[in-house]
């Protein structure tokens, strides 16, 4: 009996060895590519620009009609408000994007993901915008809505559908209606976020705000 159990004991690894790499997708989630939350302004706002960003490897780039002017804000009432990106101020529709120096991202499998912290007002809605590394843009139909505070939430970059997008003016794109079919994001040069309208202030005004954004996905040298 002692025999047969020292044989089991040394044959079962051997088994557990020879079992084959998981296929289940949630057991190869992707790193995390990108995160940034902005940094605090020497001003209570001001337009947002590139040494606004805490992460070194990034580039920001704002897309839309020149007189645009997406915000980098840090109010000091409430006492915990972050530094953020906000979009009340905007006379046109905007694209906001960040683009890593040297590497693109693979956002194509099914657990690819996209976390943030936002907080709209008015009927504005914050929604993901991808430019391919082909240098097509496209916008997403998931959309964050109306809140009364900050709020935390992830999405999967499956789930989402997308339009051709107008870089120039911020807009989808007249020359492709519908929703576009087989968009391989295989390959995205930027990430970033639009609610295709303009701002209208302040307080009970409509706009966007974002305290930070995590982009997951693999990354593919450039």
């Amino acid at each position: 009996m002692n025999r047969l159990l020292l044989v089991l004991v040394l044959f079962v690894p051997s088994i557990s060895a020879q079992q084959p790499p998981s296929s289940v997708p949630e057991d190869h989630r992707p790193p995390l590519f990108l995160r940034e939350t902005w940094r605090d302004p020497e001003v209570q706002e001001r337009k947002v620009g590139q040494s606004d960003l805490v992460n070194p490897e990034l580039l920001l780039t704002l897309y839309g009609p020149p007189a645009i002017d997406v915000r980098i804000v840090k109010h000091t009432v409430p006492k915990d408000d972050p530094s953020y990106i906000w979009s009340g101020s905007s006379p046109h529709p905007w694209v906001l994007t960040l683009k890593h120096k040297t590497s693109d991202v693979d956002l194509s499998g099914p657990v690819a993901r996209i976390r943030w912290r936002t907080k709209q007002a008015g009927f504005n809605l914050l929604r993901p915008v991808v430019k391919l590394a082909d240098g097509r843009f496209f916008v997403g139909d998931y959309a964050e809505a109306y809140t009364g505070d900050w709020r935390e939430t992830e999405f999967s970059v499956a789930g989402v559908r997308w339009r051709a997008l107008d870089g120039a003016n911020a807009v989808t794109a007249r020359r492709e209606s519908g929703w576009a079919a087989g968009v391989d994001l295989g390959r995205v040069s930027e990430v970033g976020f639009t609610d295709l309208m303009p701002g209208s202030g302040g307080g009970p005004g409509g706009g966007s705000r974002v305290d930070w954004i995590e982009i997951y996905g693999n990354p593919v040298p450039r």
